[in-house]
């Protein structure tokens, strides 16, 4: 599902080194770094023979991600319900924005216009409130209706509604009945209609019937098992949208019927990963994003094989030079490689080979 990069540069004798069949295990604890080393034995008894091997510290870079995908998922929500009976004759359902039609009940239309108050009654002479205010100020946002929206009907209403209405191929009576208008908070936005709002269903009026995405949003990484274990638990998923890149890390785990494994990602802070920019994303429940896991964060210095590291008696982190043991700080590891703080370029250090010897 995903390609996994590494940066590396290293020199052919640390090659030779790496590809002598020697396996060797590091681990980070609080008492610092240790050396494991694979032996190899036959079926006679043997003994164990030490070699040191000198490797000359270097700049080095080490670093590792999975290229990966995002999901962006959004509550949807029923926002307006039918107000029409007849039957379903068209449906008309993805992005929208104020003005478009959703579905049309026995050939009437039903437009959907940005609005915070749904609406509950006909749009007509002597009507009053918010409805009749929001219709206006669609109405304005058209060049229909040349006043100060308000809560008022009047007769520049009436002359708005009109035009618009022969603009939208609606006979020209200045009533918008209940249920040819349905009101969305925000729009552009993506529209979904209940399955009640079907071509050829039958409507009696009080149908849940259109559906939109509200509330905040979920980022979640699906994994397989093999790729949530090559991913630890402190890791940077770098999210991103065009040209934006939003850090995140993953905040909970769950487990899919499936087997596989969800990791549910938040900002740095804890927020929402896409932050002040949630606006700049696709409409929609469901949205793909590309992803980048730092497995290994990429780091340059001076690097030496991790089998050099070893810590002495009182579990300081060290490497043997030339000039005998010399405290280091280990800044990052992977693949082998630890990059160090306390060595200077073209130092050699030890690395301690332990083979056998058959008898």
């Amino acid at each position: 599902m995903g390609a996994r990069t590494l940066h590396r540069k290293s020199n052919k004798r640390w090659l030779r080194f790496m590809g002598t069949g020697l396996g060797v295990a590091i681990a980070a604890g609080a008492t610092g770094w240790a050396i494991g080393a694979t032996l190899v034995g036959g079926g006679a008894a043997t003994d164990q023979v030490e070699q040191s091997i000198w490797i000359q510290a270097e700049d080095s870079s080490i670093g590792s991600a999975l290229n990966l995908s995002t999901t962006v998922k959004q509550p949807v929500r029923v926002v307006a319900s039918n107000h029409l009976t007849g039957v379903v004759s068209a449906v008309d359902t993805g992005e929208k924005k104020s003005g478009d039609k959703l579905y049309s009940v026995s050939g009437k239309d039903v437009h959907v216009i940005q609005g915070s108050t749904p609406f509950y009654q006909d749009i007509a002479p002597k009507s009053s409130g918010q409805n009749v205010k929001q219709v206006e100020a669609f109405l304005k946002s058209l060049n229909f209706f040349t006043g100060t929206p308000d809560s008022s009907y009047d007769a520049g209403t009436a002359r708005a509604i009109k035009a618009w209405q022969t603009s939208t191929g609606q006979k020209p009576d200045g009533v918008i009945e209940l249920g040819r208008m349905v009101a969305i908070s925000s729009l552009p936005a993506q529209i979904d209609l209940s399955e009640a709002i079907s071509p050829g269903k039958q409507l009696a009026g009080g149908e849940d019937a259109v559906m939109a995405a509200s509330g905040k949003r979920t980022f979640t990484l699906s994994l397989t098992a093999e790729q949530a274990a090559m991913i630890p638990q402190d890791s940077v998923v770098e999210v991103q949208h065009e040209k934006s890149i939003w850090k995140s890390v993953i905040a909970q785990t769950s487990n899919e019927d499936t087997g596989n494994i969800v990791h549910t990602l938040s900002a740095q802070d804890g927020g929402e990963v896409c932050g002040a920019q949630c606006t700049e994303l696709p409409s929609g429940s469901n949205v793909t994003l590309r992803s980048k896991v730092i497995v290994v964060p990429a780091t340059s210095g001076i690097g030496i094989p991790a089998a050099a590291i070893t810590t002495d008696p009182s579990g300081q982190t060290q490497v043997t030079t030339e000039s005998g043991p010399t405290h280091v700080k280990v800044l990052a590891s992977g693949q082998g490689i630890v990059i160090v703080d306390g060595l200077e370029a073209g130092t050699k250090v030890r690395v301690l080979e332990v083979s056998t010897k058959t008898p």
